[in-house]
């Protein structure tokens, strides 16, 4: 077995342990109902140096970001859909985002539950191209609500159920273990990206990291693979 091989298994290891699922997911509840409110803020004794604030759209749109959990079971039309999906693209052989040895490990899956042509079916994004592969059929959202870690939070019905798969081999046999770290980072890239068009769009959104992993990855047909489920943004209006 090679370092790099014995790496690995510790990022799986870590990985399983962090695996969500219907024995485990009251632990996890609880743990953040309980948390402590207060966090403790760092600030050092200097003459701080005042900064001015941006005045410029992109500025405007990242103030207009907040999380949203009322949905009414909108229908999302292709040119919104295809804004959403827009910043995972590749455009001339560049990447609209960053990863470490290029090695892009994360790739990116939606459930459509009301999404014009597209209801009730899983999609792929293929970036080089700039489509969307239909893959399967999707279960109703309230069939699977259950799964996603909302619980009661989220009231009505999303559009659609963004879903970042994480592939490790694609970064630990460079960088070791330490490549599993990369691929947690940028899932957020992908995240905050996409959170952006969402609210260009004047759409609502929110992140899921309860995400039962292996019930979502044999809804993606992905449960002989070696896929991890990072997170997951609901979408609609």
């Amino acid at each position: 077995m090679s370092k790099y091989e014995n790496l690995s298994n510790l990022f799986d290891l870590y990985w399983e342990n962090t695996n969500l699922n219907d024995k485990n997911i009251l632990n996890f509840v609880n743990n953040f109902i309980n948390e402590e409110k207060d966090i403790e803020r760092i600030k050092y004794h200097t003459n701080d140096v005042k900064l001015d604030y941006p005045k410029d759209k992109l500025y405007e749109i990242m103030k207009m970001r907040k999380s949203g959990r009322n949905y009414n079971n909108y229908q999302i039309n292709k040119k919104q859909l295809s804004s959403l999906f827009s910043g995972f693209a590749e455009i001339d052989k560049h990447r609209l985002l960053s990863s470490a040895g290029g090695k892009y490990p994360i790739e990116v899956y939606a459930l459509c539950f009301n999404v014009k042509t597209l209801n009730n079916k899983v999609v792929y994004y293929n970036y080089k191209d700039n489509s969307l592969s239909v893959i399967g059929n999707c279960p109703d959202w309230n069939n699977i609500k259950s799964i996603t870690g909302a619980g009661d939070v989220v009231v009505g019905k999303p559009s659609i159920m963004f879903i970042f798969v994480g592939f490790p081999n694609r970064v630990v046999s460079k960088y070791g273990e330490r490549g599993g770290r990369f691929l947690l980072i940028e899932s957020g890239h992908y995240i905050q990206n996409l959170l952006l068009r969402i609210t260009y769009e004047k759409l609502e959104a929110v992140e899921l990291g309860g995400l039962y992993d292996n019930d979502i990855k044999n809804i993606l047909g992905l449960e002989h693979s070696n896929a991890i489920i990072t997170l997951g943004v609901i979408c609609g209006k």
